[in-house]
């Protein structure tokens, strides 16, 4: 356990040196909300954002070649995936928790009103969408390197958005996720946490599939 924390601490004084896009992923929000008069895309584009800061530690090792340090290093690789993936996962809590503060004070700066299950419901897309975006670009990554992979790692997003809204038109769907926003709404205790629990389990499928990639990769 205790290497695993120091590849979290690796990982973090790596991503250090790229402190303006952390700038950058909650300016930019701040700025869509006040301009847009709407909190909720502060939210979402927050977390859209924060995807660069968990993914730009694969390119700074690239950059520097410090990625062979973890050959030298009394670190497994199974370690150096573990570690990787809290990396990602603790950058995912702070960001939606900043991202629901700059919510709030925009809400208050604005004088919008907002409803809980509103709230919570952006609230768990947002995270689910992060958690989402990490897990398709971790083991992209880890197979191709960041300088090769990064243009493509979006696209199985935008691909499965495409899916659904072709679903919602072809299909029951809409009437489906009718029934379930009304339980959620019965139940807003449960937005949340079903969305950090989705989150987390599509982060522990994909550090599975990324262990998998990475223990057969040479360093």
């Amino acid at each position: 356990m205790n290497r695993i924390i120091s590849a979290v601490k690796l990982d973090f004084l790596t991503a250090k040196s790229e402190q303006r896009i952390v700038i950058i992923a909650f300016l930019i929000p701040i700025v869509i909300g006040l301009a847009s008069r709407n909190p909720y895309l502060t939210m979402v584009f927050a977390m859209m954002l924060s995807t660069n800061i968990a993914g730009t530690v694969f390119a700074i090792h690239e950059k520097s070649h410090s990625d062979k340090l973890y050959g030298i290093l009394p670190l497994k690789k199974s370690e150096m995936i573990a570690g990787r993936y809290l990396f990602g996962i603790i950058i995912g809590v702070l960001a939606i928790v900043i991202a629901g503060i700059l919510f709030l004070v925009i809400s208050k700066i604005m004088k919008s009103a907002f409803t809980g299950p509103a709230f919570w419901g952006v609230f768990a897309l947002a995270f689910i969408y992060y958690c989402f975006a990490v897990a398709i670009s971790y083991p992209i990554y880890l197979k191709f390197t960041f300088a090769k992979a990064y243009i493509f790692t979006m696209l199985p997003v935008y691909v499965i958005l495409i899916i659904i809204v072709v679903l919602a038109r072809k299909t029951g769907l809409a009437g489906t996720m009718s029934h379930a926003i009304q339980f959620f709404s019965r139940n807003l205790f449960l937005v949340p946490i079903t969305g950090i629990i989705a989150g987390l389990v599509l982060l522990v499928i994909s550090a599975v599939i990324a262990n998998l990639i990475y223990t057969r990769r040479e360093i």
